[in-house]
């Protein structure tokens, strides 16, 4: 009985860390680091999809530059999660050495 009534009244947040409750409290500035948290292997790829939120929500417009290089920054993300994901599958199924 009272397994059932901690089920219910449990609240399960984003990745079940409670990190959607941290931040509904917080500034939208002070969320960024929470999105580091969430994604260990391509932070910046999350920091990007937030404040693309923040600015599309506020009609907040960035320049050129500042979309080139956040394509550039998220483009070389990409590339070193997939060496990181082919390099981790080397290991798993034998290989030695493919980190290095």
């Amino acid at each position: 009985m009272r397994e059932a009534i901690l089920f219910i009244l449990s609240e399960i947040g984003l990745l079940s860390r409670g990190t959607e409750k941290l931040m509904e409290f917080n500034k939208y500035n002070a969320n960024i680091p929470y999105f580091t948290r969430l994604d260990y292997v391509s932070p910046i790829c999350q920091e990007e999809l937030f404040m693309n939120a923040v600015e599309r929500s506020y009609y907040y417009s960035i320049s050129k530059y500042t979309s080139n290089c956040r394509t550039l920054f998220l483009e070389v993300s990409r590339i070193l999660n997939h060496l990181l994901a082919i390099t981790t599958h080397g290991i798993d199924i034998g290989a030695l050495n493919p980190m290095l």
